[in-house]
């Protein structure tokens, strides 16, 4: 007989893997604050043109409000990493330093910033058709089950409905958290 904990542990667990994509894919979004994991897509062609992360390569530290220092674990990647830098999609300028790149960020304007919550909202609205995706895996489960009753049915509809408006108040949360960061100055 199909138990509604194991349906809803598969929806929690999908769930799980929604919101640390949108975790992830927020943390890219340029804020008032630069944040390290916004290097975490930039790949660096070093020891004879293989693309290797950034993050397996450097430490990456936000030193203050404007200021991201990055520190090759092998400094002859230097040059390699500024490259790579400067032809990501992050649109910064990298300095070279003797032993470190750093890279100063400009505060965003009140446009740029509204530009980005745009952005951060259309995250939000993807992440929410992944949740009802999720929903309708689940909700498949239950439906094709012949030896459930129509109560059962009704009540797994009922708390597969909680579930799901729970999800997205917190996709919804964690987007007022980012939207506000966003705005701030």
């Amino acid at each position: 007989m199909m138990e509604w904990k194991e349906l809803e542990q598969e929806f929690n667990n999908n769930f799980a893997k929604v919101n640390q994509w949108l975790d992830f894919e927020f943390s890219k979004i340029k804020s008032g604050r630069p944040n390290p994991n916004m290097f975490n897509d930039v790949l660096v062609s070093a020891y004879g043109g293989e693309k290797t992360p950034l993050f397996q390569l450097a430490n990456i530290s936000a030193v203050d409000a404007f200021q991201i220092i990055i520190k090759p674990y092998d400094k002859s990647l230097l040059k390699d990493i500024a490259k790579a830098l400067a032809e990501s999609k992050l649109e910064v300028n990298p300095q070279i330093n003797p032993d470190c790149i750093r890279i100063i960020f400009s505060p965003l304007t009140e446009e740029s910033r509204k530009e980005f919550v745009k952005k951060a909202k259309i995250l939000l609205e993807n992440a929410k058709v992944k949740v009802r995706d999720v929903r309708q895996t689940v909700q498949a489960k239950y439906k094709k089950n012949k030896e459930l009753s129509p109560d059962t049915i009704k009540y797994f509809e009922d708390e597969l409905n909680k579930a799901t408006k729970n999800a997205n108040k917190i996709l919804e949360d964690v987007f007022a958290k980012k939207e506000k960061n966003l705005l701030s100055l």
